[in-house]
């Protein structure tokens, strides 16, 4: 299912990601994304994907040199309006020339969107676009976590729009499929997303498989990680 195609072009979800760029925790993922990855200004940081660019304008401001990738026209134009250099491109396909960049990142529970040769090829081309030594980090909700106080109802508010999600897990596909809806004065628009969930095992194998060689693995805080955590932030290494 391509859910993602159709998802991020959604008016309602546009809202919200551009309402995000307000929100009051950039500076803490700005921070988080700067010490896991171990950055200083001149790192080379590819982004993908980039969304509006709410982290990586903010890692230039830093004195990195950050490009991004995404696949929504109306992202790639908003970072673009913001002096980012972005690609608008498919994240399982190598679009950057290879072992460029001395970091990748994909974050906010970006990893997880395709079939499995589809996530492996997302892992795949972070690895090709590193240099040796290079790290990956990835944010995201593991199933070591999230399924022991499974949640399967939630609603919020950004910006204008009321967000409501209804979620369930699917144990033969190992995959968390949401309904979300979102109002927006007398606008309602709904879409079905499906997005893999990995233990942090499963996770650590499929970069092994794609030439990853070294794990660590952090919380929501960068505190180690344990089952308790809200999020995973994992950073992979590539061998020097």
């Amino acid at each position: 299912m391509d859910w993602w195609r159709e998802m991020f072009t959604l008016a309602s979800w546009q809202a919200v990601q551009f309402a995000w760029e307000q929100a009051d925790d950039v500076d803490d993922d700005v921070l988080h994304v700067w010490h896991a990855l171990a950055l200083s200004p001149g790192a080379r940081v590819l982004d993908v994907p980039c969304g509006t660019g709410r982290i990586a304008t903010r890692l230039r401001e830093r004195g990195c040199i950050v490009v991004g990738i995404d696949a929504t026209d109306a992202f790639v134009r908003f970072a673009h309006e913001a002096g980012m250099p972005v690609i608008r491109g498919d994240m399982r396909t190598q679009v950057v020339r290879p072992a460029s960049f001395d970091a990748v990142m994909c974050w906010w529970g970006s990893f997880g969107y395709f079939d499995e040769d589809g996530n492996r090829a997302q892992a795949a081309a972070a690895a090709a676009a590193l240099v040796p030594g290079g790290r990956f980090l990835i944010d995201t909700v593991v199933a070591d976590s999230v399924l022991t106080d499974f949640t399967p109802e939630a609603e919020w508010d950004l910006g204008d729009v009321h967000v409501h999600e209804t979620r369930v897990y699917d144990e033969e596909a190992r995959r968390i499929v949401d309904t979300w809806t979102f109002t927006r004065g007398d606008v309602e628009e709904s879409q079905t997303t499906s997005v893999r969930t990995y233990t942090v095992v499963e996770l650590m194998e499929l970069l092994s498989e794609v030439g990853f060689v070294t794990f660590q693995t952090f919380d929501e805080d960068l505190r180690p990680f344990q089952a308790t955590a809200d999020r995973l932030r994992l950073v992979a290494t590539m061998p020097d």
